[in-house]
């Protein structure tokens, strides 16, 4: 049996009940329309969706991005870039989250902020928070981009109150780190 082009988007081994591949979350059309509709209504042309395949050493894997060309953060003169990128098997820990609830953004790297990841994410939600703390792919792009823009609000505003000496951090906060329970 020969595999058609929609197999090598397949998590592996995931089969429906006919035993056809099934699309991986991010290749799936009524994913992306439920993830992206409030934002496209919301950000229209500012905000496009980029989708492939990428090739680890393992297996081909997807990803699936949205690039913003600029959000508006309250504060600052300019707009921010974002990008969020959606993995099959993501190249980073997601902590034991579903990788569609926990993917990758990237905006204004190289900022010094109390909450970055080592790759200069934003770290934007505790990864053991309840699942009601954190953001979740059913509640769509558009709460995930809000969120952004206020972390990239907080980080300014704690540069601008001192930053790592006595800078203010407007937004919730939660311990950094991996607990000691899954640490040991």
């Amino acid at each position: 049996m020969s595999e058609s082009a929609a197999d090598v988007f397949r998590t592996s081994g995931d089969r429906d009940g006919a035993g056809r591949p099934v699309l991986w979350y991010g290749a799936q059309p009524a994913w992306q329309i439920d993830l992206e509709r409030d934002a496209q209504r919301a950000h229209g042309l500012h905000l496009r969706r980029e989708q492939g395949i990428g090739v680890s050493w393992r297996r081909s894997t997807g990803w699936l991005a949205y690039h913003h060309d600029g959000l508006n953060v309250p504060g600052r003169r300019d707009t921010v870039p974002v990008t969020v990128a959606f993995f099959e098997d993501p190249p980073y820990d997601t902590y034991g989250i579903a990788p569609e609830n926990y993917p990758r953004i990237w905006a204004d790297c190289g900022a010094v902020s109390p909450h970055r990841m080592s790759d200069q994410a934003p770290c934007l939600y505790y990864p053991w928070s309840a699942v009601e703390q954190r953001w979740t792919a059913a509640d769509g792009l558009l709460p995930l981009l809000n969120l952004v823009r206020d972390h990239l609000y907080f980080e300014h505003y704690w540069r601008l109150t001192g930053g790592q000496r006595r800078g203010q951090w407007l937004g919730g906060e939660a311990a950094h780190g991996v607990p000691d329970v899954m640490a040991s």
